[in-house]
């Protein structure tokens, strides 16, 4: 028997099918991006812990709810690890299942023309609405979108527990959904409060919402229970959020950020922004009479519960008070049903009147407006400059070549980037600095604001046993440039840190990196349980004759800065050894490659008074070496002598405070130059003084001479970093202030500039000033001066 075709039965599952191919459509050519949001690569640094065992706060930490973390942890048991592709599916696969339960939502509500205009909004929007790195990217938000819309569906189709269940998983992918639990209590309560029905049955579907809600959440608390990481979800997941988060900014900021969607609207689709106030304003006209009449009690519950949805979701979206795109996600679904009503009431409306010869052509000219606005949005969209890819892929993908496969890396900054670039794991729970920093995204990112105040207590000394068990193969520093305000973090604020890698690990390709805002740590073999073996082979290696070039350092203890390297033109130079005296003093192994260049101190301690030579030795995968001419070097400290340390004394009320020592490889002067009194010290440089305490600030001028970088010097300087460090009497070193200069490349780096530092009041110690060489670690023309430097004291 024939079964005949049903367009009525068939419609919903057409229009599914159109949602799906038309979200694919909107974001096919962003899918392959690598990567449109840093919440992606948290996403992936976490999800790979996740399917090694970890659990999420015990061994990879974020504070945000754990749902979508293990969402997408089960994504990569699926598609491959870090699958970026199926990560962007994915949210292809949640924007068309949420414009479908729009469709269904507003179809149930008023009609397939509402149900159509929600589902076509949300799906234009979704892509065209936002800025690109927040429209394309895996957000957090399109799964609470997702879940606030099906709850929605649920709850009107009589399932109160279901869309309790709903919203509170929605809750557990961002806390802010839990206020979006709001808009079917509001509807409860108000059904409740008829005095014409029976009120029992609102109050029991109003716990039945309630225990929907709990039981998710209740299920994962067991979870994390039983793993011992309850204290861990609690503290991350809520506390931290209240005690360091939040109160970075104020009220104001929230009012200013829910603003928002309305400036993106207006900006782009004035006539959908007009469509969204103008029901919300005739559905909260239509509401606000207490109790409705027998035949409005369905219709007004509806415009009651997606005016309640939309204000908690923009409550929701701007209780962070950042106003960044993506949180408004939250917001889309009831905007979009909200205007899709009023679209498809319009037409409804004018149909109905009286006047509809007139007013249905206009009504039907409006919509066709409507959707040309919607296309020009989706091409200015397209017009708008590709994101470019994020300045770590190189560094990535040179630590990708250059260890192995299941070796582990850590980054010291904002940037998760490097785990996903360089496919490998992070060796440490903290896959992101502001548990160790204190740096909250993006607020207290003032370069003079001190932000330890935010760092998660013990987290530093949690790291410090991680690094220790795991012996990352690579530590990124990521301070060398403004990556996401990390070069305010220099692995100088952590003193512990930076004594760890100093001891253990190499710079790696300074040259190349620095430059771009990132130094490279490689292990040392001695800081290895085991030095990985040669790769072997008979292939020809034709190793060239290492490369050394040895400079003074200003280290304390006293060192000497060396910098070497190996090539192979067959790319099989597997291992690079330092040689002092002729024993191996440091040795790095890696995988074969073409050519490496790497750099480290040699400390004097130890070494005994006189000459000694340096020398390096390149080791092929197939065990032949090349060993370099040896360099003969002096272990000395290389300081002024007594007799010139007066010419360096600061100005402190009325007096001179002289130096304990000046350490100037290069040389150091004084002179004046138009009534400034100036510290001529070449980088590397360091003078020390002793504080009684009654310094309250230290003020002047610092620079690096104009010749230094002029475009007829063939050797110009790379820039150079300013320190003022204190060292307290009892108590851990702090770096005070620091700047990096780079003339050549920021002209408001050219020329003195003014500085004032606070010291710590009535605190005696020993102040430093310093001068480093520039990002790659080159002394050349590194022609650097202090100028009118005064200690003024309390007195």
């Amino acid at each position: 028997m024939k079964v005949p075709f049903s367009a009525r039965r068939w419609f919903p599952w057409i229009v599914a099918v159109l949602l799906i191919l038309g979200s694919l459509a909107l974001r096919w050519p962003t899918l392959d991006f690598k990567v449109w949001n840093v919440d992606e690569a948290i996403h992936a640094a976490i999800a790979r812990t996740l399917l090694d065992g970890g659990v999420l706060y015990r061994d990879a930490i974020d504070q945000r709810t754990p749902l979508t973390y293990y969402a997408v942890a089960v994504l990569f048991r699926i598609g491959g690890e870090n699958n970026i592709r199926a990560m962007h599916l994915l949210a292809v696969a949640l924007i068309a299942a949420t414009a479908f339960g729009l469709f269904l939502l507003g179809r149930r509500w008023r009609g397939p023309a509402a149900g159509l205009w929600a589902a076509l909004l949300f799906t234009v929007l979704a892509t065209g609405l936002f800025f690109p790195g927040d429209a394309f990217a895996l957000n957090t938000e399109w799964f609470v979108a997702g879940f606030t819309t099906w709850a929605a569906w649920f709850f009107w189709r009589g399932s109160p527990a279901g869309a309790g269940a709903l919203l509170g998983l929605a809750f557990l992918s961002k806390q802010p959904a839990l206020l979006d639990l709001g808009a079917p209590l509001a509807v409860l309560v108000y059904l409740a409060r008829d005095e014409g029905g029976p009120r029992r049955r609102p109050v029991l579907r109003l716990a039945v919402v309630l225990a929907g809600f709990a039981a998710p959440v209740l299920l994962v608390l067991a979870y994390f229970a039983a793993r011992g990481a309850l204290a861990d979800f609690y503290f991350y997941a809520w506390r931290y959020n209240l005690d360091y988060y939040a109160p970075a900014l104020g009220a104001g900021d929230r009012v200013t950020s829910a603003l928002q969607p309305f400036h993106l609207l207006a900006a782009r689709y004035p006539l959908v922004l007009a469509a969204l106030l103008g029901t919300a304003g005739h559905a909260l006209f239509r509401v606000l009479p207490a109790r409705p009449a027998a035949g409005e009690k369905t219709d007004k519950s509806q415009l009651l519960y997606v005016l309640v949805w939309g204000c908690t979701s923009l409550a929701g979206a701007a209780s962070g008070g950042r106003g960044y795109d993506h949180y408004f996600i939250q917001f889309l679904p009831a905007g979009c049903l909200l205007a899709g009503l009023g679209l498809a009431g319009l037409t409804a409306w004018a149909g109905r009147h009286r006047a509809r010869r007139f007013l249905r052509p206009a009504t039907l000219l409006l919509s066709a407006v409507v959707l040309l606005q919607l296309g020009f949005g989706l091409a200015q969209q397209r017009r708008q400059s590709h994101q470019p890819v994020d300045p770590s892929l190189r560094a990535g993908e040179f630590i990708a070549a250059s260890t192995r496969p299941d070796e582990r890396i850590f980054v010291w900054g904002y940037h998760p980037d490097l785990y996903l670039f360089a496919d490998r794991k992070p060796a440490s729970r903290f896959v992101y600095g502001s548990f160790l920093s204190g740096l909250i995204p993006w607020t207290n990112t003032a370069p003079a604001q001190d932000t330890a105040y935010a760092i998660v207590p013990g987290a530093r000394e949690t790291l410090l046993r991680e690094l220790a068990a795991v012996r990352p193969a690579f530590i990124v520093d990521c301070s060398a440039g403004p990556n996401r305000f990390w070069d305010k973090y220099p692995l100088t604020t952590f003193p512990p840190l930076q004594a760890y890698v100093a001891e253990n690990y190499f710079t790696a390709e300074a040259d190349r990196f620095a430059g771009q805002g990132f130094r490279l740590y490689l292990i040392k073999d001695s800081a290895r349980r085991a030095p990985p073996p040669l790769a072997g082979g008979a292939a020809e290696s034709r190793l060239g004759v290492p490369s050394l070039a040895v400079t003074p350092a200003i280290t304390d203890p006293p060192a000497v800065r060396v910098n070497f390297g190996g090539s192979s033109a067959t790319g099989r130079l597997q291992r690079l050894e330092l040689l002092l005296d002729g024993a191996v003093q440091a040795a790095a192994s890696f995988p074969p490659t073409a050519a490496l260049s790497l750099s480290c101190a040699v400390p004097f301690a130890g070494l005994g008074a006189g000459e000694h030579r340096l020398s390096v030795r390149a080791t092929a995968a197939n065990g032949e070496t090349v060993t370099g001419a040896e360099q003969p070097f002096r272990a000395a400290a290389d300081q002024l002598p007594a007799a010139r340390l007066a010419e360096f004394a600061l100005p402190q009320a009325g007096l001179a405070q002289l130096p304990l020592t000046v350490r100037a490889p290069f040389g150091a002067t004084v002179g004046e130059d138009g009534g400034h009194r100036i510290f001529q010290m070449h980088a590397p440089a360091l003078a020390r003084y002793a504080l009684t305490g009654q310094a309250i600030r230290l003020r002047g001028q610092f620079g690096i001479l104009t010749e230094a970088y002029a475009a007829t010097n063939p050797s110009p300087t790379d820039g150079a970093e300013f320190m003022v460090v204190f060292v307290p009497a009892i108590g851990a070193r702090q770096t005070l202030w620091h700047r990096l200069l780079r003339p050549a490349r920021e002209p408001a780096d050219t020329g003195p500039q003014p500085f004032s530092v606070t010291l710590p009041a009535g605190v005696p110690g020993t102040l430093e000033l310093e001068i480093t060489n520039g990002p790659a670690g080159q002394a050349s023309s590194d022609w650097t001066y202090w100028s009118d430097l005064q200690l003024e004291t309390s007195r």
